[in-house]
């Protein structure tokens, strides 16, 4: 497919997705659905890809949705009818399956689909210019792309309520202080900070990262009876895999030879 709201760049295991429509703040339009779908669905078969870092090109992270194709939804709605909700799904279950980690890079203002996108990501790093809005209030609309899953165990119920219903602008100290992102570094540190992160997780085995991330997920909807079971299926599995027992003896050496 040939992207025209999204850019991608490889470097070396580490693949780097910027959203592409800085004329607009990197709204989110139907054909960034479709190619957003595209790429991830190629990207987690590539098995040279380890980690993901998502940005946005521009000042922008993302300013949401773009307002015009909520206008037009509207207007086919009184046409025609409710279409199918279940559409709406797709994308962030693409993000929340990508068995791989992602790391986003937050550049700039991100608001409605720009500060929950992230969400679904595993780790967060935004720049001192960020800015996050849940802002569906404004909009006379309610959360999505599982921010009302996400969030709330993010930053807890209370914080995560007073964001959705006052829909204010939180900046990037705040957030930080809450903990919706992981940390806050300045402008021209910021796709270096993320790409060296993404290197770092890039150098371990990439089994036993993918496994990890299924049990992270796994663990914040389940009882402990449930995670027990699971983390103890999945690491009698990780001990069986060649790349487990050639990381364990790269380790050995490395403890030998005086390397941490």
């Amino acid at each position: 497919m040939d992207y025209k709201t999204i850019l991608v760049e490889r470097k070396g295991p580490v693949g780097v997705l910027y959203l592409n429509r800085p004329e607009v703040l990197n709204a989110l339009s139907a054909d960034m659905r479709v190619e957003l779908r595209h790429f991830l669905s190629l990207a987690a078969k590539d098995d040279g890809l380890r980690v993901l870092v998502v940005s946005g090109k521009g000042r922008a992270f993302s300013a949401g949705a773009d307002l015009n194709m909520f206008k037009a939804q509207y207007e086919t709605y009184r046409k025609e009818g409710q279409a199918d909700a279940g559409q709406r799904a797709i994308l962030p279950r693409a993000f929340i399956r990508f068995p791989k980690p992602i790391i986003a890079a937050i550049n700039g203002p991100a608001v409605g689909f720009g500060a929950t996108m992230p969400l679904d990501c595993d780790i967060r790093i935004a720049s001192t210019q960020a800015k996050f809005r849940f802002a569906f209030a404004r909009l006379g609309v309610t959360p999505e792309f599982c921010s009302s899953y996400f969030l709330p165990r993010l930053i807890g119920y209370g914080k995560a309520a007073e964001l959705v219903f006052t829909a204010r602008m939180v900046d990037a100290a705040e957030a930080l202080q809450i903990g919706l992102v992981n940390q806050v570094v300045a402008p021209d540190d910021l796709l270096p900070t993320a790409e060296k992160m993404a290197a770092d997780i890039a150098q371990w085995p990439a089994g036993a990262i993918r496994a990890a991330k299924q049990l992270l997920r796994h663990g914040s909807h389940s009882t402990v009876e449930q995670v027990l079971d699971y983390e103890a299926l999945v690491f009698h599995h990780a001990t069986q895999t060649p790349e487990h027992y050639e990381a364990v003896c790269r380790t050995i050496e490395d403890l030998k030879n005086g390397r941490k």
